[in-house]
């Protein structure tokens, strides 16, 4: 009897032991269960910021590339319808001046700066380019204006009256020859060729010029075929080369714009490929 009495204590005894050993066993299984989760649950989380990170990435570059693209292609719009306006064609280049400047806005606001900067001068030269162009289309509109309104009065008058359109006429004739052996003689060329004296001092070149740019402006003045505003251009026209050399200039303009678009076209694709 004492001994089943000794051996009830031990029993119990042995079974808290294993109890708490099972207990100790289930913890441990059950923190190892809980880390294992932790770390399953952080890497779905690091896999599922990842993957958000990578598509904001792909979604930015997409925006970029689309402003990029639309500024690319208002500058091609502009330019080939510079093209168009010199041959003949009526064009709303402010327009396109504007949609320029709008697509540039877009692409300030998306960068980044290298394309930003490579951009800017882009626009900057094909601006060059459309003023050239706007410039040769006011000097042929308003020599067409005068051509047009001294053909009318050789058509009615008989002779070379004198008139204020045929003394305009004259006059910015006499300029734009004086004007065009001035530069020739300037570059190196025969001065008698050119109607100048080689002798003749500076200053009465500079007065000469001086008084037959007066004289052409008077004549202009007086010219009721031109507006005042095609009367300047055609002064300035007259004095600088004329449309000669303004298509000259365009072509260089062309260029400058061409190389611009390169380097553009260049710092765009590096920085796609640097983000691909």
């Amino acid at each position: 009897m004492l001994v089943a009495a000794v051996g009830i204590p031990a029993t119990i005894l042995v079974g808290r032991w294993q109890t708490r050993a099972a207990l100790r066993s289930a913890e441990a299984t059950s923190q190892a269960g809980i880390a294992q989760a932790e770390a399953t649950y952080r890497a779905a989380l690091d896999q599922a910021a990842a993957q958000t990170t990578a598509a904001h990435e792909q979604w930015r570059r997409g925006i970029r590339r689309d402003a990029w693209a639309a500024f690319l292609l208002a500058v091609e719009d502009a330019v080939s319808s510079g093209h168009s306006a010199l041959n003949g064609t009526d064009e709303d280049l402010p327009a396109l001046r504007r949609t320029m400047r709008t697509t540039l806005v877009v692409l300030e606001l998306e960068g980044p700066p290298p394309v930003v900067e490579a951009a800017k001068l882009l626009r900057l030269k094909c601006n060059d380019y459309l003023e050239l162009v706007n410039g040769d289309l006011l000097a042929s509109r308003a020599w067409h204006a005068l051509e047009s309104a001294a053909q009318e009065e050789r058509e009615n008058l008989s002779g070379d009256a004198a008139t204020p359109v045929h003394d305009a006429e004259v006059a910015l004739s006499t300029l734009a020859s004086l004007m065009h052996g001035v530069r020739g003689a300037a570059g190196g060329q025969d001065f008698v060729l050119w109607g100048l004296d080689p002798n003749e001092e500076p200053e009465a070149v500079y007065e000469r010029i001086e008084q037959t740019h007066t004289a052409a402006a008077s004549a202009l003045a007086a010219c009721p075929a031109v507006s005042a505003a095609q009367a300047r251009t055609l002064l300035h026209d007259a004095a600088h080369g004329g449309r000669f050399e303004m298509g000259q200039q365009a072509h260089d303009s062309l260029e400058f714009l061409d190389q611009a678009r390169a380097a553009f076209l260049e710092a765009a694709r590096a920085q796609l490929d640097t983000t691909q």
